[in-house]
This record gives C-alpha cells, sequence and structure tokens, in this order.
C-alpha cells in the first residue's frame, strides 16, 4: 500500500512531463528540445510531490533522456547533433552523402553522467569531506562556540554572527560554494550541533533557521560584490561590451551596497519570525561552558585542520595569482587531511550526504547544460525580447530583469546561468533601449539572489538543503515567499538608490 501511495504521488510529475513534450513545437525549438523541457518540468513537478528522495527523481529523469534519444550528442568527428539523429543520413556541400557517426543511447548515456566530472559537483563533494574533518577534530564545536558565546544572547543574533561571517569571506573567495560548503557550513553545523539538533531529527525549526538563514547570507553577499561569485565578472563584462559602461569593482559595489546590505539585515529577523526557532538561553549558556570545559585544550588535529584550511583560503583568494581551481584546492585538502591522519578513507566513504548530494547535483549540472545546448534558454530569451517591444525603456527593464530573475528554476549552476542568460538579457535590453546601469545592476544582484528560489541553485544552498532541517518544499515555498522580499525592496530601495545616483 505504502509503495502504490508513493508512486501515485509521483503521478502529477509523469503527467506534466509528457504533456509538455507533445505540445506543439514552437519556432526556435525542436521536438528534442520539448523532450528535454517537459522532462525538465517533471523532475521539478517531483520534487514538489514525489514521495521520493531527490537522487531518485534524477536518477529517473536522465534515464527517461538516455531511452528517448534527449539529448546533444557529440559524432566521431566533433559535430554536435541530436542525439536521436545518430546514424541517421545528410547531404553535405559537396552533395554526397554521410551519416553522423554517433551511438543514439550510448551517446545519450555519455552526456546523462557528465556531470561527474563537473567541478562544481566535485567541489560540493569535497565541501562536505572538508565538513566532516571540522566536525570530528572538535574544531568546528570550538569556533561555534565562540560564536555563540559572543553573539548568541538571541537566536538572530546567531543569524547575524552567520551572515557578518559571509560578510568579511565574500570579496576574497571568487568562489561562493567554496565560501559558504568550505568555511562557514561547517561552523554552522556545529553551531546546530552545540544547541542540540541533528539530521536525525528531521525537520527541525532551529536547524531550518540556521541553515537557511547561512545559504541565503551566502547568496546575498556574492551579490554585494564584483569577486563575491564566479559569475560576477561575467556580468561585468557583458555589460561593458554590449552597453559601453563601465561597471568594474566600485560601480559593481556602489549599486549593489544599499539594497543587498538592507536585504542581509533584515533576513535573520524575517526568517526567525517565520520559522520561529525555540532555544532555551539558559541552558545554552550552561551547556557552552560544559562543552568548553569538555574540549579541553587545543588538539594536535585541530593545528593539523588549521593549516590546510588557512593555505586553502590563501590559495583560493589568490586563485587569479596562483591559477589554481577552487575545486582543485578542495581536493588537495581532502587528500592532505586523509594523508595527516585528520581523515580517514572510511570517513570519505560513510559520508552517505556527500555522495547522495554528488549524484543529484551533477544531474541538475547536465539538464541544465543540456537546456542550453538545445536552445530552449535562448528561446525563452528571445521570446521575452519580442513580447516586451512596445514597452517603456522602464519597464522592459524591470520586466526583463524579473525575467531574469525566475529563469534562474531552470538552473542548478548560478555560474551556468549567467553564462546562458545575462549575454541575450543584455542584448534584449540593448534594443529596447534599456537603461544600461540599471539593467546591469539589477541583473548583477539578481544573478546570485536568484538563487534563493531552489534548493539546487548552486552548490552551497545545496549542501544546506541536503541537511533534511527544511523539507524540499518548504525550501521552494521559503524560496518565493524570500523571493517576494528581495524584489519588493530591490523595486523600492534600490531604484530610489540608482535614481540617486542617476542611473534612469
Amino acid at each position: 500500500m505504502a509503495r502504490e501511495s508513493r508512486f501515485v504521488s509521483a503521478l502529477p510529475a509523469i503527467v506534466v512531463a509528457i504533456i509538455i513534450s507533445h505540445l506543439p513545437v514552437p519556432d526556435g525549438l525542436t521536438c528534442t528540445s520539448m523532450r528535454l523541457l517537459g522532462v525538465f518540468a517533471g523532475v521539478v513537478t517531483g520534487l514538489l510531490t514525489a514521495d521520493y528522495a531527490m537522487s531518485v527523481v534524477l536518477a529517473v529523469a536522465l534515464l527517461a533522456l538516455t531511452l528517448t534519444e534527449s539529448f546533444m550528442c557529440t559524432t566521431s568527428d566533433g559535430r554536435q547533433i541530436e542525439c536521436d539523429r545518430c546514424r541517421t543520413v545528410y547531404r553535405g556541400k559537396s552533395g554526397k552523402w554521410h551519416e553522423y557517426k554517433c551511438d543514439p543511447i550510448g551517446g545519450s548515456f555519455d552526456v546523462a553522467i557528465s556531470g561527474f566530472s563537473n567541478r562544481v559537483a566535485w567541489l560540493v563533494f569535497t565541501a562536505f569531506h572538508i565538513g566532516r574533518a571540522v566536525e570530528k577534530t572538535g574544531f568546528g564545536r570550538r569556533v561555534s562556540l565562540t560564536l555563540v558565546k559572543a553573539m548568541g544572547r538571541s537566536t538572530v543574533g546567531i543569524g547575524y554572527a552567520i551572515c557578518l561571517a559571509e560578510l568579511v569571506l565574500a570579496p576574497f573567495i571568487p568562489s561562493n560554494t567554496a565560501r559558504g560548503g568550505g568555511i562557514v557550513y561547517p561552523i554552522v553545523e556545529s553551531v546546530i550541533a552545540s544547541l542540540g539538533v541533528n539530521p536525525q531529527m528531521g525537520e527541525n525549526a532551529l536547524g531550518g533557521f540556521l541553515s537557511i538563514v547561512a545559504s541565503h547570507a551566502n547568496l546575498l553577499s556574492s551579490s554585494l560584490f564584483i569577486t563575491g561569485m564566479a559569475g560576477n565578472p561575467i556580468v561585468a563584462s557583458k555589460a561593458a561590451s554590449i552597453f559601453g559602461i563601465e561597471f568594474g569593482f566600485a560601480e559593481w559595489f556602489l549599486g549593489a551596497s544599499v539594497p543587498a546590505m538592507l536585504l542581509i539585515f533584515m533576513l535573520p529577523p524575517i526568517m526567525h519570525a517565520y520559522l520561529r526557532p525555540r532555544v532555551d538561553f539558559v541552558r545554552l549558556e550552561q551547556e557552552i561552558r560544559r562543552q568548553s570545559r569538555d574540549l579541553g585544550p587545543i588538539t594536535v588535529s585541530e593545528y593539523k585542520l588549521c593549516a590546510t584550511l588557512l593555505c586553502c583560503l590563501i590559495l583560493w583568494v589568490g586563485t587569479p595569482y596562483f591559477g589554481v581551481d577552487a575545486t582543485v584546492v578542495a581536493y588537495m585538502a581532502i587528500l592532505v587531511l586523509i594523508l595527516v591522519d585528520v581523515l580517514t578513507w572510511e570517513d570519505v566513504v560513510k559520508n552517505h550526504k556527500a555522495w547522495d548530494t554528488f549524484f543529484w547535483l551533477a544531474s541538475f549540472i547536465v539538464l541544465a547544460e543540456q537546456l542550453s545546448a538545445l536552445g530552449v534558454t535562448g528561446w525563452i530569451g528571445n521570446s521575452l525580447s519580442k513580447s516586451l517591444h512596445n514597452a517603456s525603456p522602464l519597464s522592459s527593464t524591470l520586466s526583463l530583469s524579473v525575467a531574469y530573475f525566475f529563469s534562474m528554476y531552470l538552473f542548478s549552476s548560478i555560474s551556468s546561468h549567467v553564462v546562458a542568460f545575462v549575454g541575450p538579457f543584455f542584448a534584449a535590453g540593448h534594443v529596447l533601449g534599456c537603461p544600461p546601469q540599471l539593467l546591469a545592476i539589477l541583473l548583477a544582484l539578481f544573478s546570485s539572489m536568484a538563487g534563493v528560489l531552489t534548493p539546487f541553485s548552486t552548490g552551497s544552498v545545496a549542501i544546506y538543503a541536503a541537511q533534511g532541517y527544511i523539507s524540499q518544499p518548504r525550501w521552494f515555498m521559503i524560496g518565493i515567499m524570500t523571493s517576494v522580499f528581495i524584489l519588493s525592496v530591490t523595486f523600492s530601495v534600490g531604484l530610489l538608490w540608482w535614481k540617486i545616483l542617476g542611473w534612469y
């Protein structure tokens, strides 16, 4: 009976996927594009309704796309074609007939598993193990106890401490996943543990509050600096190339400062009012003293961990100078921690959340990349510019920015979202006569802030969502609520600030 009810819970997702896949194909898309869009919509629906783990939903989606040959395959001579065209013939420029040499099913499966070599997926995977090292050595507890003791006179105060940590690190670490997942996340998890909460308890208001505040603070701080997220320089570069404006560190920070800082300041109290976490502060103070005594002096393992994390921080901050990718740095850190006996291989093998998140995040990355490769993202951007040709420049700017914000639903990577959409949206804004600096700052802010919409938008968010303190459907609902909050502040305080700056 339980198995039947689980299957019934998946029916809405199946119906959505089938309906969209069989809709009339609009200009600019193909039957393959529609099948991919239908399956993606089914995945999103399944995450909201199906009583299956996220990884199971994604595994079924990848299998369906593989069997229906709904990916973009690579032929033996390097051509990119839709997989269902493999082994068909075409007439070349010379008039001779040639065959597309590729395996439709095998090639589709190669694409389906390509996400497991993605750097972002590996960065998230390694961040989980760094978190395990911070937890195992007791260093996370030590830092969290100090943090809670200093600012933990209220639950909101703990939230502000997390926000402050993200703000301090954001200008120097251009990977929001490395910052949020590798440095802040282990501390947040230790704070949660010190308050007597653990993931086995399932949904929990206190764990949910700290997870949401930490993940959203990571995104909001990423929007404040051009160096706060890997995709931000792409936004600045596209704005400069399409509109011919200077949009460097100073201009970015000046435009983002007022709305972003206000959003960060309002985040902890708003989430506290919504989630209503409860903490016995008398018990907490006693617990802090007791745990501090139990920890004793700093151990050799903690010194080894601190040295490793310091090296990571230096290499992450100095990525432009050292030329070492953030994922490679994190990968090296895991191996170093194993070699110096801070972690064991058994620790890595038994970290099931790391493996689970690695699977579904890599799967989402594949879907996002294929949505771009098969023209779905470009079609959405072009359709928007055509639909706004009669609107005023300001209305067009606001409409484009809102569409850009919610198009994040189609992606599992902030950087992929930026790469796929920021160019077409800037181009559409140029055609529609949008104020250049206004559109630039809106897309700059929304590139990171839109990550609040889903639990799979970026690596740092995926890490917090995987802890299970907030269910997947509720995470989506909080995302919608937070998006309304972000848009309200941006289109009121933000527009007033940019009017003062003379940007429109």
